[in-house]
């Protein structure tokens, strides 16, 4: 690995400990594939898990169009990050249109951070509104042409 990309990759994770969340489990969910579950109870408001992002631009987004990961990013109001591709969990968290968890993403720290928004108990699907806001009902749509 030649030094800038050491530099980057190295920089990425030692920014600030993440939180690793010991808490979580992924499992078969009923609502699509697979999904993370709560292994502990979790209050509103409190950190499930916070995780590294790796920031992509328009041209990186449109090679994803036509892979599995398209499904897996986060799009990102930036003028020069469309998207951001979540490490940890943070990909794998089924959509709701009453989520009981919220995410943010921090493009200054390259993290996402996932919170509860309603209490979660030990063994609960753990939600996001891929819509941002955790009661949205507005459809969600992964055509490739948004």
């Amino acid at each position: 690995m030649n030094q800038p990309v050491f530099n980057m990759v190295y920089n990425l994770f030692q920014r600030k400990k993440h939180h690793k969340a010991l808490q979580l489990e992924v499992g078969p969910s009923p609502i699509d594939g697979r999904g993370v579950f709560a292994k502990t109870n979790f209050k509103p408001g409190q950190l499930i898990e916070e995780a590294p992002v790796i920031a992509m631009d328009n041209r990186e987004k449109d090679l994803l169009r036509n892979c599995s990961l398209h499904s897996y990013y986060f799009l990102v109001n930036n003028p020069t990050t469309s998207i951001v591709m979540g490490l940890g969990y943070s990909s794998l968290y089924n959509h709701a249109g009453d989520a009981n968890a919220v995410y943010s993403i921090n493009l200054s720290d390259l993290t996402i951070s996932i919170k509860a928004c309603k209490r979660i108990s030990a063994g609960e699907e753990i939600t996001i509104n891929y819509n941002g806001l955790p009661h949205d009902p507005s459809p969600v749509h992964f055509t490739g042409n948004y």
